[in-house]
């Protein structure tokens, strides 16, 4: 999983497949959706999706909140973009990885 911020996270966005994580420091159910995350990806369950972390309580996340001003309705946390070349293609809230699996099989990601 890749660390991303306002000068990186094109990288996640532009990618042919890619999975942006929204999260926050203080969030217990984040830290736990990473770790799970990351088995699946040790394990090679997620294929060449790109999975990036925008972590919304650092300095280096204004200009993507600015730019997305549906942030500001998120209600729960980690919430999950995915993307294809830039264009939106599925958002879901989700605690658990297998959820993403499920979710990006679905897109056609994996």
């Amino acid at each position: 999983m890749l660390y991303v911020d306002d000068e990186t996270v094109d990288s996640v966005i532009s990618a042919p497949r890619g999975a942006l994580i929204l999260a926050k420091d203080d969030c217990g159910s984040c830290a736990e959706y990473e770790a799970e995350i990351q088995r699946l990806q040790d394990g090679e369950l997620l294929g060449d999706l790109v999975v990036g972390k925008l972590m919304l309580t650092q300095p280096g996340s204004r200009a993507f909140k600015r730019s997305n001003p549906w942030l500001s309705a998120l209600d729960h946390l980690p919430y999950t973009v995915l993307y294809a070349s830039g264009e939106k293609v599925d958002e879901f809230a989700a605690s658990k990885g297998f959820f993403l699996m499920e979710r990006a099989e679905d897109a056609g990601f994996i």
